[in-house]
């Protein structure tokens, strides 16, 4: 910003990059995610496999949480479900999870297309603020100042 930048381009450069890295998260917590599947089926375990193996054991016997998750996949199938879904992603992407948080609990959750618009609105609504308050800022300490 203090190099005249132009914020349309700043902001097109960190939503775009933002957002990427996002779709990485999706597709490498994705893999990772098999990885760990795949784990459990094995014979001849070492320790982490066993520990992961422990943790995933504990949420899948979860009694409480599986009702919950029914009845969450029930309402998601309806269309007012996907759009709070939808709106619920925007939220995950607002500076208030980290991105690996807010990718793990839409897993599964949301179509990719969804989740890369959902990622892209909610880094805009941070991305966008900062950068044009920010320049706002700028501008008028520069013009207190008399630099041009």
């Amino acid at each position: 910003m203090l190099q005249r930048a132009n914020p349309w381009v700043l902001s097109y450069i960190t939503v775009g990059v933002a957002a990427l890295s996002a779709a990485i998260i999706w597709v490498a917590q994705n893999h990772i995610i098999e990885k760990i599947d795949s784990y459990e089926t094995m014979e001849n375990q070492r320790k982490i496999h066993r520990i992961i193996n422990k943790i995933n054991k504990q949420f899948k016997q979860q009694k409480a949480m599986n009702t919950v998750s029914k009845k969450r996949e029930q309402y998601i199938q309806t269309k007012t479900g996907k759009f709070a879904t939808f709106i619920f992603a925007i939220f995950c992407f607002l500076p208030v999870l980290p991105d690996i948080i807010g990718t793990r609990i839409l897993y599964k959750k949301i179509r990719f297309p969804h989740f890369i618009l959902a990622v892209i609105i909610g880094k805009s609504i941070t991305h966008m603020t900062f950068i044009f308050v920010g320049k706002s800022i700028i501008d008028i300490a520069s013009a207190r100042i008399g630099i041009k």
